[in-house]
């Protein structure tokens, strides 16, 4: 018979199949039995015994699962629904949301350590002041090359906005939504040879649209108009129309 101490250390390089001897104090007719490695780490993590490379205790389809590697604190607990992974707490004491569906994404959970002004740190409203009303500014633009009809702008998508086109006929731009504190900047180019009118109309909604009172650009001072006559193949002018508290007006360069 050979002793233990006789025998080769097999390390850490177990395979799932691999068996140990176990002693049946219960069976006492065949008492030695046999047990699998991956039986084993099953029965060991159930006893609470660590130190192995990989102990899973649970089943993912049932609701958790909790792993745990010698390698350290890498381990975690995973919440499920359906069988979806849904969320997980690591060993280290981190919070993670998955994206809701198989295999997705888990992402971090801010908690309040992760409060605060520093650089890694995610502050709250009331720790930037005014800062933290400010809206960055942020211009949205939009085009049309309608030769004819009406051109709509939808101050709730744009704030610049070019219409270059060959105009064949009498050209309507209507600005929508032009509510208080709204304005939008308007190119409008005529690529046509021949001299076409464009008129500038505006509503603080959908409808009820009325022609803007530009003021002309040259000369200085001059009778408003809602509308510009744009010269052949390069008539150009660039307009501006927006609400200021309550009046809708505008101006032409």
């Amino acid at each position: 018979m050979t002793k233990i101490s006789q025998l080769s250390d097999i390390g850490g390089n177990l395979a799932p199949d691999d068996e140990f001897v176990i002693r049946d104090v219960s069976d006492a007719s065949t008492p030695n039995k046999k047990v699998t490695a991956s039986g084993f780490f099953v029965v060991a993590s159930s006893l609470g015994i660590t130190g192995f490379d990989n102990i899973t205790a649970g089943t993912v389809a049932e609701g958790t699962q909790i792993k745990a590697y010698a390698s350290g604190l890498s381990g975690y607990a995973e919440t499920t629904i359906s069988g979806i992974p849904s969320a997980r707490t690591t060993i280290s004491g981190y919070y993670e949301n998955a994206s809701g569906v198989a295999s997705g994404v888990f992402y971090p959970v801010v908690t309040q350590v992760d409060i605060g002004t520093a650089p890694n740190e995610v502050p709250l409203a009331g720790m930037l002041g005014e800062l933290a009303f400010l809206n960055y500014p942020f211009v949205r633009g939009g085009s049309s090359t309608a030769t004819s009809g009406t051109i709509i702008i939808d101050t709730d998508l744009y704030e610049r906005f070019n219409y270059t086109a060959s105009i064949a006929t009498g050209v309507t731009v209507q600005v929508q939504n032009l509510t208080n504190g709204k304005e939008v900047q308007v190119y409008v180019r005529n690529t046509n040879a021949t001299a076409r009118p464009v008129y500038f109309e505006a509503s603080t909604t959908t409808s009820g649209f009325a022609g803007v009172n530009l003021a002309a650009g040259n000369p200085v001072g001059a009778p408003s108009a809602s509308g510009i006559t744009l010269s052949g193949s390069t008539g150009t002018a660039l307009v501006w129309i927006g609400n200021i508290d309550g009046t809708i007006v505008g101006g032409a360069s």
